[in-house]
């Protein structure tokens, strides 16, 4: 699916977003979670999507003119959220090779000792020794 960048800027008690690459596609909101909301809705009008395609839009986002401490929360912000994809691939790929060793006959504990996790946690992985 297509991305779209929105650079967003504050503009006295507003944020602003726009879509540059679509002509109209620009919103203000009092706050950063309703100018999400309303951008997503100016691009699906924008593109003619069809009812309910605003949620599955990939944004991303570029702020403008943030003071320091406010640029430095969104650096983190994007770190949380790179964070939070790797350890979802990480508790998947864990997943996947507990399971493979258990079944190989490998012990709990053993396994548990290799992957840097309790044995408890193995055995919640593995129910019933599937």
């Amino acid at each position: 699916m297509k991305a779209y960048t929105v650079v967003v800027s504050h503009d006295g008690d507003l944020w602003v977003a726009d879509v540059p690459t679509l002509e109209g596609a620009h919103t203000q909101a009092r706050n950063l979670p309703r100018l999400e909301g309303a951008i997503r809705e100016v691009i699906a009008l924008v593109e003619d999507l069809p009812q309910g395609a605003e949620q599955s839009l990939r944004l991303e986002f570029a702020y403008e003119g943030l003071e320091e401490e406010a640029s430095a929360a969104v650096r983190v912000g994007r770190r949380r959220a790179d964070l939070d994809r790797v350890q979802v691939a990480l508790a998947e790929e864990t997943m996947t090779l507990v399971r493979g060793l258990v079944a190989r006959g490998w012990s709990v504990r053993d396994v548990a000792h290799l992957l840097q996790i309790s044995p408890g946690r193995v055995s919640q992985l593995n129910p019933r020794g599937r």
